[in-house]
């Protein structure tokens, strides 16, 4: 029996490691690339000397460093399975676990793995330093400590190495020099020497004086309250706290007391038969929890996913992608979209041209995000959408609040680069991109928009950039959006005319989604005017829509549009196809059979055959929450 443990247990602890990692890949691959979008590392002595300005500096300056691998998911996911299976080795042979014991370990990857799959919206509030890595680089580097330590061979030198540590510690790797303290102080059994309770006694000493005595002389900047947090995630977003995401972090402290247990327990490192059989049971009923604790914490919001699914679809320019994404079956119970989801949706369909046809046919919903907090769509979206609609001002005002709010990262820098070369801004385009330049996968994004600079013809080439410019030549003026993104973006085009034929395509979508007649009309007709000489024009389904509503419901209005004629006279003169006449025809009469029930009834009769038009959308479509 020992004999197969020998094999059996490495084997269950790298199968397990490897399922891990699968699961992450094949769930959070996009999540993984948005967080080194989101994240910055630069090789140079000033973002080293920023990164350290508070505690724990160097541990956060590697881990944003490590973070610049999900570039590739499959490798930053790989790196971090390297450093979990060495987080095992370790533990093993600081607590000297044996035979089946050995499977305690894998309760530390558990909980690192649900540090890693509980973010959710965190990804755009977090403003710890790569904060993935955080949790993996602050165990390991415990836990290295800790065995120099045990390497020593003499109580001495082993309190010699303690006290350098405390002394030095806390200013390299913030809160988690306490776990490498405690791990040193672990005796080998319960009856401990004068040298272990020596221990003991100074790792609560330097936990207890060093985190005020460094703030107080060296990190002014931090509250005394945070001082045994430094490094730490903070999980509170203004006055809302949010207490279950430090759930791993306490379990993360258990498993290392459940780890040390049979070492103390057990003197002997063979194991009677009793005993083996005891170790299995024990260990697998704690690993089944910890998979458990997991599967709980780990964020399945489906809009979630979609959101960052069709951000990195965008940024690649991937319309199509992102209208799939849109319509991929939700997984568990079917949700509404959320309102960024429907405006990336309406972005992919005005550059791809079929937002007059197709704009109604996917679902609409104004679903709050999975969040204890409000998320605003500043923050999630929003400067995507005022960067292709050619808000570069609001685009480069939010890039600026998150960097100075949440620090600055490779997505902000890349957003204000663009911003300033649509803008003509030279000279602060290329301060962005020398910096760009130094990261070690943005490095070829840099070197194409560093050509912008020196040669700006070329940006009208450009497949991103082409659409924007024209949108982007409006006249100055002073305003805000009081972060209301949706709505800011409805009431400015709605209420504006444009010169560029996008733009005032643009007018007439904003006038449809607005529900409003007096905007919709001279919109409508000077989008005709623009495009009614062009060969083989047609008119997109959803305006025709609208406007035969617009007629049916103001019979007068069609006459008044060209004054001297009659209503009769005017009315051919809209260009409405028959199947547009018909379909209004039909949802008028379908109206009149089921005038007996509520609104809500009337959505689930009405959606099968009139889903997808601008009369469900009118009429049955209520309460949508821009944000």
């Amino acid at each position: 029996m020992k004999r197969i443990a020998r094999f059996i247990v490495p084997g269950l602890m790298a199968v397990t490691l490897v399922v891990m990692g699968w699961l992450v890949l094949r769930t959070e691959s996009e999540v993984l690339y948005r967080l080194q979008e989101l994240s910055l590392w630069l090789p140079t002595r000033y973002f080293f000397h920023i990164s350290t300005f508070y505690p724990g500096g160097v541990l956060t300056w590697a881990a944003a460093y490590m973070t610049q691998f999900f570039f590739h998911p499959w490798l930053g996911m790989g790196l971090m399975l390297l450093c979990w299976g060495a987080i095992m080795a370790l533990l093993c042979q600081r607590f000297h676990l044996r035979g089946p014991w050995r499977l305690l370990s894998l309760l530390v990857p558990l909980c690192l793995l649900a540090c890693l799959v509980q973010t959710g919206y965190w990804l755009y509030y977090m403003k710890l330093q790569g904060h993935a890595w955080v949790p993996t680089l602050g165990v390991l580097l415990s836990l290295l400590l800790a065995y120099v330590h045990q390497l020593l061979p003499d109580p001495r030198p082993r309190i010699g190495w303690m006290v350098v540590v405390g002394v030095l510690g806390y200013p390299l790797m913030g809160a988690w020099w306490g776990l490498a303290l405690a791990l040193m102080a672990v005796p080998r059994h319960l009856r401990m020497d004068k040298w272990e309770a020596l221990s003991v006694g100074l790792a609560l000493l330097f936990v207890m004086a060093m985190p005020p005595i460094f703030v107080r002389w060296f990190y002014g900047q931090v509250e005394m309250a945070q001082a045994w947090l430094a490094a730490m995630p903070s999980f509170q977003y203004g006055k809302t706290d949010c207490p279950a995401y430090r759930l791993p972090y306490y379990a993360l402290a258990l498993s290392f007391f459940v780890c040390a247990l049979p070492g103390l327990i057990y003197r002997n490192s063979e194991a009677s038969y009793k005993e083996l059989r005891l170790s299995w049971t024990v260990s697998i009923v704690f690993i089944a929890l910890g998979c458990w604790g997991v599967s709980e914490r780990w964020e399945r919001d489906t809009n979630f996913h979609k959101e960052v699914s069709m951000t990195n679809a965008i940024h690649r320019l991937e319309w199509e992608q992102v209208l799939h994404i849109m319509l991929d079956p939700e997984v568990g119970r079917p949700m509404p979209p959320t309102r960024v989801m429907v405006m990336m949706k309406n972005l992919a369909l005005f550059r791809l041209g079929r937002a007059g046809d197709e704009m109604f046919r996917y679902p609409e919903g104004s679903e709050q995000q999975h969040a204890p907090w409000q998320v605003r769509m500043t923050q999630v979206g929003g400067k995507l959408l005022y960067y292709h609609y050619g808000k570069e001002g609001f685009c480069y005002r939010w890039c600026m609040e998150d960097g100075v709010e949440f620090g600055w990262s490779v997505d902000v820098l890349k957003y204000m680069t663009k911003c300033s070369l649509i803008t003509h801004d030279w000279d602060v385009a290329q301060k962005y991109i020398d910096m760009l330049a130094q990261t070690r996968y943005h490095r070829e994004w840099a070197e194409k928009y560093a050509t912008y600079v020196r040669h700006p013809e070329r940006m009208a080439e450009d497949e991103e950039m082409r659409p924007i410019i024209p949108m982007a030549e409006f006249p100055d003026r002073l305003d805000g959006d009081n972060t209301l993104v949706e709505l800011y973006l409805l009431r400015t085009f709605s209420g504006g005319f444009g010169a560029d034929p996008g733009y005032q395509e643009m007018t007439v979508i904003c006038s449809l989604i607005m529900k409003d007649i007096d905007l919709f009309w001279p919109r409508f007709l000077q989008y005709l005017n623009m495009h009614q000489k062009e060969e083989g024009f047609r008119v997109p389904t959803h305006y025709q829509e609208a406007a035969y509503l617009y007629s049916m419901l103001e019979p007068q209005r069609p006459s008044e549009l060209w004054p001297g004629m009659t209503n009769a006279e005017a009315l051919p003169r809209l260009p409405f196809d028959e199947s547009v006449k018909q379909s209004y025809q039909q949802f008028m009469d379908f109206n009149t059979q089921c005038g007996s029930m509520s609104e809500e009834q009337k959505k689930s009769a009405f959606r099968p055959q009139f889903g997808d038009t601008f009369y469900y959308f009118y009429f049955l479509v209520r309460n949508q929450k821009t944000n």
